[in-house]
């Protein structure tokens, strides 16, 4: 499955080095995004755990969807999707590891969210407002650490090409009669993300620099924040 692929990826990226290895990487798949889904999925990892004598250090709540579409056509359905998937998904495996960091003193949380959290873009409104409840309650766990070694922030990217994004700017590329990636890439950048000071899409593993940083014992002062690694798109102080 894409676990599986997933970690194919990963062990094929670091062939040349020697810490990543097949045996130090455990592919578990679940679905986070339901009550049930997560226990199993906890579950799974405790075996794990077990198996290694160890604990989860680290939680990284990347599990997210997103599409473009009017606000009035939104159905209640789609929102609630939104929120199992994107919100409620942090919210259950923090509720589950969050206590287990504290009382170990040690340990890392966190969210995946977006820059759309501060800039709500009005053709993807759902999407920008689980992003924005992620920054709260990453904040708000925060709080809850005072004191301790554990820490809970956020991740605000800016516009990533991943695998979905690489498609919708296919079919952007298309409707404006752009036959190259590049060339499409630029012209939507031209035409919708003028503050961008970048301006291209993020590399994910632009991403992951910052996302490694902030679980390493370096960023032990950082704590409740919400980074930007957003190409300069938010027009800000």
């Amino acid at each position: 499955g894409s676990v599986d692929k997933t970690i194919a990826t990963i062990l094929k990226d670091n062939a040349n080095n020697a810490n990543v290895e097949a045996s130090k990487l455990f592919g578990v798949p679940g679905d986070v995004a339901s009550a049930d889904g997560t226990a199993k999925f906890v579950e799974d990892v405790a075996a794990i755990e077990s198996k290694l004598d160890t604990q989860v250090y680290g939680l990284v709540n990347n599990v997210g969807i997103f599409h473009v579409q009017d606000f009035a056509e939104i159905s209640d359905e789609k929102w609630n999707e939104y929120y199992q998937t994107n919100t409620m998904s942090g919210v259950r495996l923090s509720r589950h590891y969050l206590p287990k960091m504290l009382a170990k003193n040690e340990g890392r949380i966190l969210f995946i969210s977006s820059e759309c959290g501060v800039r709500p873009l009005p053709h993807m409104l759902a999407y920008s407002v689980s992003k924005t409840s992620q920054i709260a309650l990453a904040r708000g766990l925060a709080e809850m650490t005072k004191g301790t070694n554990v820490t809970v922030n956020s991740v605000l990217p800016g516009p990533t090409m991943t695998g979905g994004v690489r498609a919708c700017m296919a079919d952007f590329g298309k409707a404006h009669g752009i036959d190259d990636l590049d060339e499409a890439v630029a012209a939507y950048f031209k035409e919708h993300e003028t503050t961008s000071l970048l301006q291209r899409f993020l590399d994910p593993k632009e991403v992951a620099n910052v996302t490694t940083f902030l679980l390493s014992p370096l960023a032990s002062g950082v704590n409740g924040s919400a980074q930007h690694v957003d190409g300069g798109i938010v027009r800000h102080i």
